[in-house]
């Protein structure tokens, strides 16, 4: 009787589950980009580069099925599927392949002569060149033999002292000290040599001397004339609004943010207001809003053309080419082409009757945009765009029979016209933040909980206020009377910044969460895909994988040691704190991303002739530790330099009784024979390090093993094969 229930239940579940299905057919379609990015996962999560017959024989065997499914619609969606998933694949493994080999930068100071691409001004002053066209020469050759760096560009850091008059185009030589991207900070960390491969990057250095130019620009065509457009027009805001105000001014009408200070971001990103400066979809709202409605007003006073003319459709292209030309000028980031797309897709879907701005203009603009380029996929300003749009999306729809409701009756008087305006707005700020925020803490490590405050006056006030006062600017610039709308401009970005420092300065306004392992994020995007996707009631199933993604970061085992791909840091996860082996040299920025994917504070190892600890884990002397884990134990090996004498400390042979690994920031040849060891040489070789202490044993897993071979995975080094580990450099390097 009880299983005959169950049975009953199961059938009636069933049954629902199909009748959701068939009333959302017409939904299937929107998860043709999720399928599209399942194939561009697959393939970035390879540790081999597959063969380009891989690729190929997956998509044509997937359209041979995609063809022959004729028959029922679930058997013609899952062909599709795979196809989408196939093309996604192909299009990444093309996509690699054209992009030119990492190059092998030179680890001495050497000459670098090449055209300036872009010149950016650095919040601290000193400005940064970005070369094309690159060779590369070493001074103690005698210059001789350039060596090119074909497709790839560097970032030189000009010196604070140096005030050589440069322009977009010169052909520049500079004395530099050159490196290469560096892996990432620990296994599973951000990829910066990923990041760099498929942005044509070769590396950055500092320059060790002035700059020599030796042919002024020359015409770089449309590009060059649109780049030095844009640092003259940065520059003239600078000179009416220096300090934080300009630099945040030049990047809502320049895109060219990096005067901008380090607070003064951290600031915004604490409050939520980060969004305001990263052009995008509501900067490009409100040009083509702005644009729209004065075309209007214009064109309605025309009379003849009103009677006779689609002014509607007019001004919307009009709108349109404002908003090109805008995101042009502020440099067509990946935030404001996704923007642009949908707003092209959404004038084309005007001029031919249909809605203006729908799910499936966002799904069409996000398969534009991974088959351009597969590798956005794992940008996080393409994560919380599309996450935030589709929300958005999403709750309109959910509220349009009510809003139609109220304007169809008469209901709202001005009282409550105002009301519901201040409604969407919380709305819009409450949907979009809750969408993007679990991208913002997967890839920064920290939560904001009053950004609904924050957008509640800023986005008004960027909206009816800077941003006007701002194209106003732009528009009387040729005049020379930019000055006039500038200075109302700095008064209500003057606002902004106090909003930001204010609301960043609030008890608990950002909070340090747990790096989330990849698995929760991808959990949490199929349930944001679930509820926003569909329309049925079954989208209230998305609240089972939205919960586990959540809470992935506190369902998994954190590592337990990290050594740095250096070996000067080396830090063990104990409780709420982080024990810090710190050598000379190390780098702060490894340290701050550790500390932000624990999310605890970190404190030095105690080293000291005081012996045990009260909870008797961690035993020390000025020479060594023994840290006991899960019954684990690690011999941690100071660095020489912190105890002043250059040779190792000596180990005694009972001293690796009961050790399962020997960690030190050095070479370590010689201690605790046959027992595993992680040293300078291990990681020169591999990368950084993690380890997690078990009753069982001990895992080990490196940079190298996590990402395997791949194209923009330097090969590893072999000893007396020229490299050699890594060696603190002069001071003057």
């Amino acid at each position: 009787m009880r299983r005959s229930h169950w049975r009953r239940r199961a059938r009636r579940t069933w049954s629902d589950l199909q009748a959701s299905l068939e009333a959302d057919r017409d939904r299937l379609v929107l998860w043709l980009p999720m399928c599209v990015s399942i194939g561009i996962l697959a393939y970035f999560g390879l540790t081999r580069e597959p063969g380009l017959a891989v690729g190929l024989s997956m998509t044509g065997v997937s359209l041979l099925l995609f063809a022959g499914a004729r028959t029922r619609v679930s058997t013609r969606a899952v062909a599709a599927a795979l196809l989408a998933m196939s093309v996604g694949f192909l299009v990444s493994q093309a996509t690699t392949r054209r992009m030119p080999p990492p190059a092998d930068l030179p680890r001495k100071a050497s000459l670098t002569i090449g055209r300036i691409d872009e010149i950016d001004l650095l919040a601290d002053g000193r400005r940064r060149v970005t070369l094309g066209a690159v060779t590369l020469a070493t001074p103690a050759a005698g210059g001789e033999d350039p060596e090119p760096l074909a497709g790839r560009r560097l970032r030189i850091r000009l010196r604070d002292t140096d005030r050589t008059m440069l322009a977009t185009g010169d052909l520049v030589r500079i004395r530099t000290l050159l490196h290469a991207p560096s892996p990432p900070d620990y296994p599973g960390g951000r990829d910066p040599q990923r990041d760099a491969f498929f942005s044509g990057l070769a590396g950055s250095g500092s320059a060790l001397s002035p700059v020599v130019l030796l042919s002024h620009r020359s015409d770089g065509g449309v590009w060059g004339s649109v780049r030095r457009l844009r640092e003259t027009i940065a520059a003239r805001i600078m000179v009416v609004l220096p300090g934080p105000r300009g630099a945040v001014a030049a990047t809502l009408l320049t895109g060219l943010s990096s005067a901008i200070p380090q607070t003064d971001r951290d600031a915004f990103a604490a409050s939520g207001l980060a969004h305001l400066l990263a052009v995008a979809g509501l900067h490009l709202g409100i040009v083509m809003g702005l644009t729209l409605l004065i075309l209007r007003i214009v064109l309605a006073a025309w009379e003849w053309g009103s009677l006779r003319l689609p002014m509607r459709q007019i001004a919307a292209l009009g709108a349109l080419a404002a908003g090109c030309g805008y995101m042009v000028l502020t440099g067509l980031h990946l935030p404001g082409l996704r923007s642009l797309a949908m707003a092209g897709i959404a004038v084309l879907g005007l001029l031919v009757g249909r809605r203006a701005v729908s799910m499936r203009t966002l799904a069409i603009a996000a398969i534009l945009l991974l088959l351009a380029s597969p590798a956005t996929l794992l940008d996080v300003g393409y994560q919380m765009s599309f996450a935030a749009v589709m929300a958005l999306l999403a709750g309109y729809e959910a509220l349009r029979p009510m809003m139609v409701r109220l304007h169809a009756q008469g209901l709202l008087g001005w009282r409550r016209r105002v009301g519901l305006h201040v409604f969407q707005l919380f709305f819009t700020s409450l949907v979009a933040g809750a969408a993007s925020l679990p991208y913002a803490a997967f890839h920064f490590g920290r939560v904001q909980f009053y950004f609904v405050l924050a957008n509640l006056v800023a986005v008004p006030l960027t909206a009816f206020w800077v941003l006007p006062q701002g194209l106003l600017s732009l528009l009387l610039m040729p005049f020379g009377l930019e000055w006039v709308t500038l200075r109302q401009m700095g008064a209500g970005i003057d606002l902004i910044l106090w909003l930001a420092r204010e609301v960043a300065a609030f008890p608990a306004a950002s909070l340090a969460v747990p790096a989330s392992p990849v698995w929760g994020l991808l959990t949490v995007t199929f349930g944001l895909l679930w509820l926003c996707l569909w329309r049925q009631r079954w989208r209230l199933l998305a609240a089972v994988p939205l919960a586990i993604g959540l809470a992935s970061p506190w369902l998994v085992h954190a590592p337990d040691l990290l050594v740095s791909g250096d070996g000067r840091l080396i830090a063990l996860h104990r409780g709420r704190t982080m024990l810090v082996e710190q050598a000379s040299w190390a780098d702060p920025i490894t340290l701050s991303d550790w500390r932000r994917a624990w999310a605890i504070t970190a404190a030095p190892v105690p080293f000291a002739d005081a012996g045990a600890n009260p909870a008797g884990d961690v035993v020390c002397n000025p020479a060594a530790c023994i840290i006991t884990i899960r019954r684990q134990s690690v011999l941690l090996l100071r660095d020489a330099g912190e105890t002043g004498d250059d040779a190792k400390p000596a180990t005694e042979p009972d001293d690796c009784d009961g050790i399962a690994l020997v960690v030190s920031s050095r070479p370590a040849h010689g201690t605790c024979h046959g027992i595993p060891r992680i040293d300078r040489f291990s990681v020169w070789r591999d990368g950084p390090e993690a380890v997690w202490l078990r009753a069982v044993g001990i895992r080990v897993e490196s940079a190298r093993t996590y990402r395997g071979h791949r194209p923009w995975v330097p090969a590893a080094p072999v000893p007396g094969g020229g490299r050699r580990p890594t060696l603190p450099m002069a001071r003057l390097e």
